[in-house]
């Protein structure tokens, strides 16, 4: 569905209007949603999904759109929210009760470290991307998260696939600088 399609729905039956997109980009909005959040449970990426179509449906505005890419929005908006969606999960605190029968399945102390240490520095990362702006941080998140090339890409942002590499390579430079500005070498 465009945007211009959605636009005429939503004029004439809102709800039908919600119903189609909610159909149409569901499996789409869930595959990216899911791929973020695929160390917890189902539970979770359900209310994610759930929270992304709130989001596209309240704060969408007819006039913001001028390419018609309803695809480009929803997974922007699909991707940025299961990013805080995994923030918001990693720093709740997990419980354990340890009996006789876990207390062998606990992970080594180098684990649990080694472990910690990789999500704070993909919450570094994450954080130091999400500076960067857009169409940049999507470009970047795009191609190094979810493997997609300029021409995947250029069907997200509104851009052709040569500046898409432009704007990667770019992108690319100054998430270096920033990373070195913390002694954060990958």
């Amino acid at each position: 569905m465009t945007h211009g399609e959605y636009r005429l729905m939503l004029k004439t039956d809102k709800k039908k209007a919600q119903r189609m997109i909610f159909d149409e980009y569901y499996n789409y909005v869930y595959a990216i949603v899911h791929i973020r959040l695929r160390n917890c449970c189902r539970e979770d990426v359900d209310e994610c999904v759930s929270d992304v179509f709130s989001d596209v449906f309240s704060s969408y505005d007819p006039d913001m759109l001028i390419t018609g890419d309803m695809k480009g929005l929803i997974g922007m908006i699909a991707e940025r929210r299961a990013i805080n969606y995994y923030r918001r999960l990693s720093r709740l605190p997990v419980s354990v009760s340890i009996d006789d029968d876990t207390a062998e399945v606990l992970p080594a102390a180098d684990d649990v470290l080694k472990s910690a240490e990789d999500n704070e520095l993909r919450r570094i990362l994450l954080e130091l991307i999400d500076s960067l702006g857009e169409p940049d941080a999507t470009i970047l998140i795009q191609k190094y998260f979810y493997n997609r090339n300029s021409r995947e890409i250029s069907d997200i942002v509104p851009l052709s696939p040569v500046m898409v590499r432009i704007r990667s390579s770019r992108a690319l430079k100054k998430l270096r600088k920033l990373l070195s500005d913390r002694d954060i070498s990958l």
